[in-house]
């Protein structure tokens, strides 16, 4: 019997299997989503596929190396999980597709026997309608585990925020933390502290030292800048008992971003973290509650 492969179909049902498995999986690790590059990777994956129609080598496309592309599928996919966030959200993207392929497998075995091993050697026919029960039991997935009460991200208050200066601006996650009670002491503004990393991309590089505590290579010109008249000092003091400063800054612009992409504008002192305030990268971000609930 003759098989007929059509590479437009492959690619365009491969295009969609991988959108769907990088949204779900994104849902369900809490992660921000930028569809381009979703959109990307799953045109990556689909020409991944698609390749192993007309490539030679199999070593390839063994399962090893289809893990491996899918590792930086999902890398692509949310660039700013690092260590247990990426760990989470690799974990949900190879769940989702174990889930895709079970429904599959399942639906393809009603009334007839199909070898699972046929699904990851490409032997099996699987018919049009097969995928899309199965897309939409994975598109349905997180909607189900969020009705359950399930959320990766249970009791952590996270948002997005958006710093301008300069005419550049730098989009982050924050945490709203209720123990930030920092102000700055000559507006009384309140203060939100971010990674010094983070921030660094935005900043004018002649505010270095300043951010960088090294108050001796802080040049005497830049408190006559427009930048100078904008820099702060404000004290703060930890919960061990430790006191100190935290340089910061007023911003152009600051804007809490909603899921429904609605910026709501706000006054606040940007203050910068010299040691990463989430370990796991989960933020980059302490908020001020008065900033949310004022």
């Amino acid at each position: 019997m003759v098989r007929y492969i059509y590479w437009d179909v492959l690619f365009l049902t491969n295009f969609a299997v991988n959108y769907i498995i990088l949204v779900a999986a994104g849902k369900l690790s809490s992660r921000s989503i930028a569809h381009w590059r979703l959109a990307l990777s799953s045109f990556l994956g689909s020409a991944y596929a698609v390749s192993a129609l007309v490539v030679p080598l199999k070593a390839a496309y063994s399962l090893p190396a289809r893990v491996a592309f899918g590792l930086f599928m999902v890398a692509l996919s949310y660039p700013g999980a690092r260590s247990a966030a990426l760990a989470r959200v690799t974990f949900c993207f190879f769940l989702c597709s174990a889930i895709a392929a079970g429904t599959a497998l399942g639906l393809e075995s009603v009334g007839r026997t199909v070898p699972a091993a046929s699904l990851f050697s490409g032997e099996a026919v699987v018919h049009w309608y097969v995928v899309a029960l199965s897309l939409a039991v994975l598109a349905g997935l997180p909607v189900i585990a969020r009705m359950n009460g399930y959320s990766a991200l249970k009791r952590l208050p996270l948002m997005t925020i958006e710093v301008s200066m300069g005419g550049r601006t730098l989009g982050i996650t924050g945490l709203v933390d209720t123990g930030n009670n920092l102000r700055d002491p000559v507006s009384g503004l309140p203060v939100i502290v971010i990674d010094w990393d983070a921030l660094r991309g935005i900043m004018p590089p002649e505010v270095s030292a300043f951010f960088m505590s090294t108050w001796d290579a802080i040049p005497v010109v830049l408190t006559e800048t427009s930048v100078g008249t904008r820099l702060r000092l404000v004290p703060y003091e930890s919960l061990s008992g430790k006191k100190g400063v935290l340089p910061g800054f007023r911003p152009d612009r600051l804007a809490l971003v909603g899921k429904n992409g609605l910026r709501v504008f706000k006054n606040a002192i940007v203050c910068a973290s010299g040691e990463r305030l989430s370990p796991s990268g989960l933020y980059q971000a302490l908020l001020h509650p008065d900033l949310i609930n004022p």
